[in-house]
């Protein structure tokens, strides 16, 4: 990119310039003073010119006379700053808005115009915006040579799509994750995006605690769990990175009326009964409740306090006034939704 020349003076910007090309204003003063016509009332791709040369002015090359720019055909003026030009420059400057952008979003709009894929997405645009430009600079090359709902994004989700990326990279073969992220392509929505995407940074649930019966069946795998939680319409799904970590384990109740239970870890007493619930979050009924519990503790499930309870209870043991809740009280609680 070519250098400018200009000679710098102490000059006020008007509020006008102050709001059309912000970065740029006091620059703009000193070579065009108030009401600075010159530029305020040049075509808006010629504006854009001028301040893109501002933005990656760095001291080196051919100098360009900043003036000319509004002279020369835009082509032409073109090339006096960048030479060769990327193929759609002089379009793109058109499409721009009326306000100018930071000299960060100049130069990621010009390295993007110069890489093939993201130059046809900034070719089709009817109107090119700095956020569309961040989210695109800001995607990793594969996602934005595939396209879909990743260049629709907004550039905070793009920077957190390319985190993703980066670390998948590590622990995919390179086959396979150009696999997931065709299966990323054609995710209809950022939502149905993100959650593919949530799905393939998730590690496999490690092994079941138990190995289950033929009552009890352990959902051993994230699409299992989730799947549980829509029929049961629960919140079930978001226990999926807690049993990734093993921190719980997740267990279906087969026969009738059915129901989901969590199991989590104890530093005394091992897997321990967290929680039963029916479907909708119901509680569950005493005959299926007992069935429940004697089948976990033929299975060597702890079912009554936890290692946290009694402790709290020691702590408030010395009251007078104290009260130790029945264990089949606090068992209770487990399948109740009170």
């Amino acid at each position: 990119m070519s250098t400018l020349v200009l000679t710098r003076a102490t000059e006020v910007a008007s509020p006008l310039l102050r709001l059309i090309a912000p970065a740029y204003a006091e620059v703009l003063a000193a070579l065009w003073p108030a009401p600075h016509a010159a530029f305020v009332t040049a075509p808006t791709a010629r504006r854009h010119l001028i301040c893109l040369t501002l933005a990656g002015d760095s001291g080196g090359g051919a100098p360009v006379d900043l003036a000319r720019l509004l002279e020369a055909p835009l082509r032409k003026a073109v090339r006096l700053v960048i030479d060769p030009a990327p193929d759609g420059l002089v379009r793109a400057l058109e499409r721009l808005g009326e306000i100018a952008w930071t000299p960060e979003d100049y130069r990621a709009l010009v390295a993007l115009l110069a890489d093939p894929k993201p130059a046809k997405t900034l070719r089709h645009a009817d109107r090119i915006d700095p956020a569309q430009v961040r989210t695109l600079s800001a995607l990793p090359q594969p996602l934005r040579e595939a396209g879909g709902a990743a260049v629709r994004v907004s550039a905070a989700q793009a920077k957190l799509l390319a985190e993703a990326h980066a670390l998948l990279s590590r622990r995919l073969p390179a086959d396979v994750l150009a696999q997931r992220i065709a299966a990323w392509t054609r995710a209809p929505t950022a939502k149905a995006l993100f959650s593919l995407v949530a799905d393939d940074f998730r590690r496999d649930l490690p092994p079941p605690p138990y190995p289950g019966t033929e009552r009890l069946k352990p959902l051993e795998t994230a699409a299992a769990i989730r799947e549980a939680a829509r029929r049961y319409r629960n919140c079930l799904a978001s226990y999926v990175d807690a049993a990734v970590d093993r921190r719980c384990a997740i267990y279906e109740w087969l026969p009738a009326p059915g129901a989901v239970i969590e199991l989590t870890t104890d530093p005394y007493f091992g897997w321990r009964l967290d929680q039963a619930r029916l479907e909708n979050n119901r509680s569950v009924d005493e005959a299926t409740r007992a069935a429940i519990i004697a089948e976990l503790l033929a299975m060597g499930v702890h079912v009554g306090r936890s290692a946290w309870q009694i402790r709290h209870a020691l702590d408030r043991a010395a009251s007078p006034n104290f009260e130790l809740e029945p264990v089949d009280a606090a068992i209770a609680d487990y399948f109740t939704d009170d």
